[in-house]
């Protein structure tokens, strides 16, 4: 019975310090969370929401080995968790690594093809390499997918503009604008007036 009252009140604790770190990770008190989440993670060290989430923390407070780490650990427990991939994918894209992202960024089409944010990554990553017919595509997909997501319609502009193709560029730009993506109203300004 002993046991069983130290589990539950162990079990208790962690889903507690859970709590306060996704509360915490929902105010964007980053380091707070990360504090919490280690908490947590101590008590249920195969909790995937908060390893993910912690690495998330440590992406946004620029600790990128660290949110590695968490991102390989939620994959080693869960290979299909998309958002870890697609983590992995973006972390690429930032290390210059576009092979590797366009590998996890295809893995997540595979899982789950109707994740805008994959064909997004892809996008990019393909955009980077040059393919810019392949990203083209990419992004159209992202936003048959999410007409809401304002980078798709930004970078989509953006390789419309290294097609020589500015009418469609600035349309692009537009609506990323309308989207409220910040550089967008820049870059239209520069090459659409």
């Amino acid at each position: 019975m002993k046991k069983f009252i130290f589990f539950f009140v162990l079990i208790s604790c962690a889903s507690e310090e859970s709590r306060l770190a996704d509360t915490y990770y929902s105010n964007k008190n980053y380091i707070k969370a990360i504090e919490y989440y280690s908490q947590s993670l101590n008590l249920k060290p195969n909790d995937t929401k908060s390893l993910y989430r912690r690495g998330r923390s440590y992406e946004e407070t620029k600790q990128f080995d660290k949110a590695l780490e968490d991102y390989n650990k939620v994959i080693a427990l869960d290979k299909n968790n998309t958002n870890a991939i697609l983590s992995l994918a973006l972390n690429s894209i930032r290390e210059k690594n576009y092979d590797d992202a366009e590998q996890y960024a295809k893995k997540v089409i595979k899982i789950n093809p109707d994740l805008h944010n994959s064909y997004y990554l892809l996008g990019r990553s393909q955009q980077y390499q040059g393919l810019f017919s392949d990203a083209v595509k990419s992004y159209k997909t992202s936003i048959s997918i999410n007409a809401d997501f304002p980078d798709s319609y930004y970078y989509l502009g953006l390789v419309y503009l290294k097609l020589k193709n500015d009418k469609i560029a600035c349309k692009n730009f537009s609506i990323a604008s309308s989207l409220n993506y910040p550089d967008a109203t820049k870059i239209k300004k520069k090459y659409c007036y």
